[in-house]
């Protein structure tokens, strides 16, 4: 050991940099005896740092409960000088805009985070952890959590003992990821509909520990909130426009849980009540069922029987509410409830209509808001591929206990979910006029064309000596170059309202390939398509196809005839899905 250490010593003062006063003196932490050169360079890195900090150091935000992270196909997009529109969010065109989902990854609200995390404080963490593998983990894989809640206990004292564990472990998982699914859809609901689509009631059957009534409480705030003169300010419970909730729930577990969660938040504004059954004397509302929306959320699927649940769709629908949302899991057992429970909402429309006898009570009948452009039978669902499902994706920022209760570091998570909505009335007429398809690119492209000069040729023969030539144009999609001029925005707004209700939704994620992109869409006629938008077709349109995404609804029709990929009856084409990857 002697001789280790004196040798140590001897190859460390052979170095110039590293020769130290600390091994002659006998004070602690004494300074270092460095070379001139070294340094020099030392000075060097620390001037280089210290500049680079004055001038690139800008301090991080504050992130928020329901902060959105800008995407490509944010229409609010600004830029960094003058609140100047940024160029980049105006190069899509305005129908495509408002075709986006609009959204980005979900922050769950903060008093919600705060909640749970004191629910957690007061549990047995390692029992939490071993409750959620035991019902959302069976497999042992930590990178794949189911988010159905499927347990059946032998008695009902067995479960009566294992409901305030159960219902916590719920509140930790899946409570999150069902907010943010919830919340992601009403989002997309209100951008369809705009502020004339107002909730003041919501009826939830399978309410769980009150997803929706979170999610429904921060998608509808007051107006006077939002338009206030704080724009940093975020929405709180208190602060919602739902003035009266029912939660229908038979789990005694989960509904304790529900009402722990709001003993410390105040919502005085909002009544809220939990129910075994729906009492209609328990709440009010217009003739009309205007204001009104009743939800079920990832339930459905959860019924033993297909019986089961043709009664608690009936029983949505007999509720009289203006707008029914159903929501399930991204998985064959999920989108066969939604898309059998969707049949049903839509035949008792048409019978109501029937009842009627006409169609000109725009209060009568039913049609699909989202995510059909038709309301015909589903073609996915009746085609020959059983694993094949439409569903589509949400985004989650996890919060911390997330994250421990599934000892996993990702910080956000990808929610799979399949839905349909459901309003009462016929569906909107197509405007006579498109609007909206012009953009940055589109404009930049007709000024180009139009400084091309007309070619020209020299007459000998005693005519006009100048005899201008048609100009030339670029292909250009028909539709690109048809922008009605005069209109105020809100009237654009109202057009493509009415307009978007029979675009096809892209319900696979689009094929960027060089020069094109391949999309396959459910289109109005009822059909899945694959669309192709070549570079040809012209800039805007191929601009547009080149940052759309899943679940968006694209406005510009295809340069050329789509492939029929499924029907309403049978599937033609070649499916990339039989081997069952399903996006």
């Amino acid at each position: 050991m002697i001789c280790v250490r004196s040798a140590s010593l001897r190859t460390l003062r052979t170095v110039p940099f590293l020769r130290s006063s600390s091994f002659s003196s006998h004070q602690p932490n004494a300074p270092l005896d460095l070379d001139k050169s070294f340094r020099t360079i030392l000075r060097d890195i620390d001037n280089s740092i210290t500049e680079k900090k004055a001038k690139g150091h800008h301090p991080l935000p504050d992130i928020h409960e329901l902060t959105v992270y800008p995407t490509e196909s944010a229409p609010t997009e600004l830029s960094h000088k003058d609140g100047e529109p940024n160029p980049r969010a105006e190069r899509k065109s305005p129908a495509a805009l408002f075709g986006s989902q609009q959204i980005g990854a979900i922050v769950v609200p903060q008093e919600l985070q705060q909640s749970i995390a004191a629910l957690i404080s007061d549990s047995d963490r390692r029992l939490l952890r071993r409750d959620a593998r035991r019902l959302f983990n069976d497999r042992g894989d930590d990178n794949d959590w189911d988010l159905a809640l499927n347990v059946h206990y032998r008695s009902y004292k067995q479960a009566r003992r294992h409901a305030e564990r159960d219902g916590t472990a719920f509140a930790s998982v899946v409570l999150p990821a069902h907010y943010s699914a919830i919340y992601a859809v009403l989002h997309h609901v209100k951008s369809r509909l705009g502020p004339r689509w107002s909730v003041q009631n919501v009826l939830d059957w399978g309410a769980g520990t009150g997803s929706a009534l979170w999610a429904a409480s921060y998608a509808f705030q007051k107006l006077d909130f939002l338009n206030g003169e704080d724009e940093g300010r975020q929405g709180t419970l208190s602060s919602t426009a739902i003035i009266k909730y029912v939660g229908i729930e038979k789990r005694d577990g989960l509904v304790d849980i529900g009402r722990r969660l709001l003993e410390d938040i105040p919502h005085d504004s909002l009544n809220i009540s939990w129910q075994r059954k729906l009492h209609h004397d328990s709440y009010s509302q217009p003739h009309d069922g205007s204001h009104t929306m009743a939800i079920s959320a990832f339930f459905l699927s959860t019924l033993r029987t297909s019986l089961q649940r043709k009664s608690l769709v009936k029983e949505m629908w007999e509720s009289g509410a203006e707008t029914i949302v159903l929501l399930d899991h991204s998985s064959p057992v999920g989108f066969q409830s939604v898309a059998e429970a969707r049949e049903l909402l839509l035949s008792l429309g048409r019978k109501e209509v029937g009842d009627h006898g006409s169609e000109e009570n725009m209060t009568s009948g039913s049609h699909v808001l989202a995510p059909c452009p038709h309301d015909g039978v589903c073609p996915i669902h009746r085609s020959e591929v059983a694993k094949l499902v439409c569903g589509f994706s949400q985004r989650m920022e996890r919060p911390p206990f997330v994250r421990r209760t599934k000892h996993s570091g990702v910080g956000h998570e990808d929610i799979g979910y399949a839905y349909v909505v459901i309003r009462r009335g016929s569906r909107p007429t197509i405007p006579d006029v498109k609007v909206g398809r012009l953009g940055e690119v589109g404009r930049r492209q007709m000024q180009l064309e139009e400084a091309k000069h007309p070619i020209v040729e020299l007459d000998l023969d005693g005519g006009d000596p100048w005899t201008p030539l048609e100009p030339t144009v670029a292909s250009t999609s028909p539709e690109e170059t048809v922008e009605p001029h005069g209109r105020n925005l809100a009237e654009i707004d109202s057009l493509l309202k009415a307009e978007a209700s029979h675009w096809p939704r892209l319900v696979f994620p689009p094929l960027k390939k060089s020069g094109h992109v391949v999309m396959d869409v459910c289109a109005p006629s009822g059909k899945i398509l694959r669309m192709t938008i070549p570079k040809s077709q012209g800039k805007q349109p191929y601009y547009d196809a080149r940052k759309s995404s899943w679940g968006d609804i694209f406005p510009h029709e295809p340069k050329n005839p789509p492939q029929v990929r499924f029907s309403q009856n049978h599937q033609v084409g070649n499916d990339r899905s039989k081997a069952g990857q399903v996006p």
